[in-house]
């Protein structure tokens, strides 16, 4: 993914479950290593059916993104 603000590729800084987030749940943290931008991503509605995601699928559920 690149970046918004510079167009760098995003380094992953990890997934992690939205325990104060009553709509989503994980968050995945991305950060620009140009321009230091911090990138949330909250996906995964809760209370839904799991999906089964293999290699090379792509998420087509984000819901939120927040640029920082």
């Amino acid at each position: 993914m690149k970046c918004y603000n510079c167009g760098s590729e995003l380094t992953w800084g990890g997934d992690h479950d939205c325990e104060d987030d009553e709509e989503h749940e994980t968050v995945t943290n991305l950060s620009c290593p140009n321009c230091n931008a911090f990138i949330l991503v909250y996906w995964g509605e809760k209370n839904t059916e799991k999906k089964t995601l293999n290699e090379g699928d792509f998420y087509d559920d984000f819901n939120y993104v927040y640029y920082c």
